[in-house]
């Protein structure tokens, strides 16, 4: 008998019995490589009840007619989840004994210069164009001055040992750096902790070409010299032809000609994974594949062995990212199972290659691209099918419409928590984004594919298919400035593992909803009154009815309380008559200054280094468009944020170059890259629209030692109260400002150098301020601020106020009056304090 219609769809027999186990491997592999020491107790548990189920499984037939009602699937998964925990554990114990290398541990202790032999296991990365902000983590990008890293294996007593190679500039001869090749490295090694995926990170001094040590190794750098000639040759095509920047990262995950600006554009309109090579691409070259086969006439199985060679050649092109290895994998199981005449099923799929990667390196655990690959497939394929048929019938329109709209939906909530430990608030332009800039990726891939094998044979062919994919290129970066613009484009919700739990728990309980809706999961009184062939479906109970919309409103009110409550309340409590806010962005600087009469024109005095931080900030006192922006000098801890605000800015004002640095200037690449006028501030210059301002040092006649020295000082007159701003300055820059007889009185000074010992004791007494502003991190590493600096202002007759302590803080009324709001442990005015 057919099925009826409307007739739920089940998940073909099987399709979990992979995907389920794999799912626990995950876990346990996540929590396991935090403990060292667990591998084999993973082993030995796990043997033992694999035993105990199969002497369970061979008694007699009253036992077997049990099992038997109870079903045989629980038997089959927790055969498979056995034997998966068994050789998990196996894998967690011999890489924490390779991991485990007493050389490498005993130099990373004590900083030791080692000399090592490397393999490498990927092509280099570089920071995109123009970064100026903070690294990643230790395990991938590395510390601040490493511009270029690449993931290694080192060759130990052991074994392979994961390591990152942290490199200071450009990459050394790096279009030959390609995987597979043996480098004899000199360098600091350090310790990443045993969850990292690298066991150290490597900072190298000195790196010289090694010969391979046998004749496979020879083949698989000779192959990854290859797949690095087709790759330079696009990422050189695509330098040349406007607006082509993403079609490298389109086709084989190349992002290094992707500016910081149009990254983080990308990052908050949840467009990144489309230069993350993925599934998408695999099913592209191989679907490609297949078709030109049949055209040709060849049989199934000649198309699929065909299909597989390219998808190695692809990967080889690529490189092993984890993202990559888990889309081929995927692929790799699909394609065997069509060879073998059997119904490729992806979910079964998706769980074989979790499990083999998890098998062979179970640290992918824990890493954000292995997460958020697995969590954007595993939503579009389980919710996918439910979210297409709802939306069909919530609103007639047709099917081609309604199924992207699907898929990026699924991909979103699926991926929504685990973005949130990445950062902070939920995107939610990303499903509008992904749906407008969707169908040019493939059409921008297919194109980059064709231009990466025309090029090496027919030049001019491949650079007009790059011409062409530069098209899809520009519309996908088009889309990430115009969603990123529109007003809500992302809502703040909490970052870290609480904000995440909080989604996944709303998530859960509406998928609970809907599971009680469509009778997924009935209630006893449901299930009775279920489908007949001559009455129509009966209502749900009134129980289940009343159930579900509790949950429905119990989840909506949870989701309204950060998205909405919470925001309005804090916006409430702000004062909106400030002049100067200092902006808690921990150890560096964000000055906001304004004339309340005319409060739409702000000036930003440096961007700190947490952009996370600053836009917080910005958001909570309502700025969004910035006049002027300051860089009183070029530390990280000043302008380590700048691509969040960069968008937002009219025009800047920086430092001048100084001896230690030279003149050659990322952040002035930077400024001229976003289209930002800028000009170079010294001594004498004044400007202002709204508020009024001087630069009081550097003097123009003279280069400073370094960038402290060069630090712009500013006093700005904002509403009835001047500010007076002393960047980074020392002391003996301070009493060369006291000598040059400028006026530097003012209500409220920003205290230099975050509060440190380095300052002029008779500067206070020479500014007379009723408050100090320390712009100061929490629990730094430099002892700041110091009690001689904060004592001296106090003997002044101003009242010192702390970010770490206070948080942001925003200053409003007039000289004499002025009142004060902290984000934390509101201060007392300065009167009261001083009474």
């Amino acid at each position: 008998m057919p099925p009826q219609a409307g007739a739920r769809m089940r998940s073909p027999p099987g399709a979990w019995r992979l995907f389920a186990p794999a799912l626990l491997v995950w876990a346990v592999a996540a929590l396991a490589i935090g403990h060292p020491g667990a591998g084999p107790v993973i082993t030995v548990a796990a043997g033992g009840v694999g035993v105990l189920m199969l002497v369970l499984a061979a008694t007699g037939r009253r036992l077997a007619g049990r099992i038997s009602r109870i079903g045989r699937a629980g038997l089959g998964y927790g055969a498979v989840c056995c034997a998966a925990m068994v050789l998990l554990g196996a894998g967690i114990e011999a890489g924490e004994r390779a991991r485990a290398d007493p050389r490498l541990a005993a130099a990373a202790e004590n900083g030791a210069v080692v000399d090592i032999d490397v393999v490498l296991r990927g092509f280099p990365h570089t920071r995109p164009a123009g970064s100026l902000g903070s690294a990643g983590s230790a395990g991938s990008v590395g510390p601040a001055e490493a511009s270029s890293w690449v993931s290694a294996g080192a060759r130990a007593s052991g074994g392979e040992v994961p390591v990152v190679l942290w490199l200071q500039g450009a990459v050394p001869d790096g279009e030959r750096w390609v995987p597979g090749m043996g480098l004899a490295v000199h360098g600091v090694p350090v310790s990443l902790g045993p969850s990292s995926a690298a066991a150290y990170g490597i900072r190298v001094r000195d790196v010289s070409p090694a010969p391979a040590m046998n004749g496979p190794a020879r083949a698989v750098e000779a192959a990854g010299r290859a797949a690095a000639e087709f790759r330079n040759g696009l990422r050189e095509a695509a330098a040349a032809v406007p607006g082509a920047a993403l079609v490298p990262g389109l086709t084989v995950g190349d992002t290094s000609l992707v500016d910081k600006s149009l990254e983080s554009r990308m990052q908050h309109t949840s467009l990144t994974h489309l230069v993350a090579v993925s599934g998408a691409n695999c099913a592209l070259v191989t679907g490609a594949v297949v078709w030109c086969a049949a055209l040709l006439g060849a049989g199934r199985r000649v198309r699929i062995v065909v299909a597989g060679a390219a998808l190695v050649g692809f990967v080889f092109v690529v490189g092993p990212d984890a993202s990559v290895q888990r889309a081929a994998l995927m692929a790799s199981v699909v394609l065997v199972s069509g060879f073998g005449g059997k119904q490729a099923v992806a979910l079964p799929a998706l769980g074989a290659a979790m499990l083999v990667m998890l098998l062979s390196n179970p640290w992918q655990a824990l890493q954000p691209g292995f997460a958020l690959s697995v969590a954007a497939t595993a939503g579009i394929l389980l919710l996918v099918p439910g979210l297409d048929r709802g939306l069909r019938r919530l609103v007639p329109i047709p099917r081609w419409i309604v199924l992207p709209i699907a898929v990026a939906l699924s991909a979103q909530l699926a991926c929504g928590p685990l973005l949130l430990l990445l950062q902070p608030g939920i995107p939610a332009v990303g499903v509008l984004a992904n749906v407008i800039a969707g169908p040019a990726a493939p059409l921008g891939t297919g194109l980059g594919l064709l231009a990466l094998l025309l090029l090496p044979w027919w030049p001019t062919a491949g650079a007009a298919a790059v011409l062409l994919a530069s098209l899809p290129a520009r519309w996908i970066a088009a889309t990430a400035e115009v969603a990123e613009g529109l007003p809500f484009a992302r809502w703040p919700w909490p970052a870290g593992w609480s904000g995440a739990l909080l989604l996944a728990a709303i998530e859960g309980v509406v998928l609970l909803a809907w599971a009680l809706a469509t009778r997924r999961l009935a209630l006893p009184e449901d299930r009775k009154s279920g489908r007949r062939p001559w009455l129509q479906r009966r209502r749900l109970s009134v129980r289940a009815r009343a159930l579900v919309a509790v949950l429905l409103c119990a989840s909506a009110g949870t989701f309204a309380g950060p998205v909405l409550v919470a925001p309005a309340i804090e916006r409430i409590g702000v004062p909106h008559d400030w002049f100067v806010v200092a902006c808690d962005v921990g150890q560096g600087d964000a000055i906001l200054l304004r004339d309340p009469a005319r409060p739409g024109a702000v000036m930003l005095v440096d961007t700190g280094d947490e952009p996370a931080l600053l836009r917080a900030c910005l958001d909570r006192f309502g700025v969004s468009r910035i006049a002027l922006l300051v860089l009183t000098h070029d530390d990280r801890d000043h302008v380590g944020a700048l691509n969040e605000v960069i968008g937002d800015t009219e025009a800047a004002l920086v430092a001048p170059h100084n001896r230690e640095d030279g003149e050659s200037r990322p952040l002035l690449a930077r400024l001229s890259t976003a289209g930002v006028p800028h000009r170079v501030g010294a001594a004498g210059q004044s400007g202002g629209d709204g508020f009024a301002w001087e630069v009081l040092a550097p003097r123009p006649d003279r280069i400073p030692d370094d960038t402290n020295a060069a630090s712009l000082v500013l006093r700005v007159r904002a509403g009835e109260s001047t500010v007076l701003l002393l960047a980074d300055t020392g002391a003996e820059e301070q009493q060369a400002l006291r000598a040059s007889g400028a006026e530097l009185r003012g209500a409220v000074v920003k205290v230099a150098h975050h509060g440190s010992r380095d300052q002029d004791p008779a500067l206070a007494d020479t500014v007379g301020a009723e408050l100090a502003l320390v712009s100061v991190g929490a629990g730094n590493g430099y002892g700041h601020p110091v009690a001689e600096t904060l004592d001296a202002f106090t003997r002044a007759g101003a009242h010192p106020l702390r970010t770490d302590t206070h948080g942001s803080i925003a200053v409003s009324g007039e000289p004499g009056s002025l009142r004060v709001w902290a984000e934390r442990a509101a201060p007392a005015s300065p009167a009261a304090a001083r009474r």
